[in-house]
């Protein structure tokens, strides 16, 4: 590498440092924070990664049991409702029967009830008319 190019890089570092320097020194003591090695920045740095996973595994968990609850409140809500359309069925169906019977028991005690049926009346003629009538005229009438 050239002493130019050198020359210029070292002046680049040597400004920011002047300004990490200036910078720093521009916060008043108690304000600035302590100095942290590497290694224990690294270290917090981790701690931090590991609660994080922890708080988000335990996110994931909580979620879990919220759906599987919520599942199971729905297949509960469903047995229940179903257990209610088939008694409601039940129930249609004896009454239904119940209606049933009810009816067949009423027809029979109307049709108990009816008077006999009569046998065929004869015309019956009206007043003043007679009824007898002679061989003779039968015979005449017919032919």
């Amino acid at each position: 590498m050239s002493d130019a190019k050198l020359k210029t890089r070292r002046t680049l570092l040597a400004e920011k440092v002047a300004a990490s320097r200036a910078l720093r020194l521009s916060v008043p003591p108690e304000a600035r924070p302590a100095p942290v090695s590497r290694k224990d920045w690294l270290r917090q740095r981790k701690e931090q990664l590991q609660a994080a996973r922890i708080a988000a595994k335990q996110r994931r968990d909580q979620l879990k049991a919220e759906i599987l609850a919520a599942a199971q409140d729905v297949a509960r809500e469903e047995r229940v409702a179903a257990r209610l359309e088939a008694e409601r069925l039940k129930a249609e169906a004896k009454t239904a029967s119940i209606n049933a019977k009810e009816d067949a028991r009423a027809a029979a005690k109307f049709e108990r009830g009816k008077p006999a049926r009569s046998t065929s009346k004869r015309k019956q003629l009206g007043t003043g008319k007679r009824k007898l009538v002679s061989y003779a005229d039968l015979l005449r009438m017919r032919g």
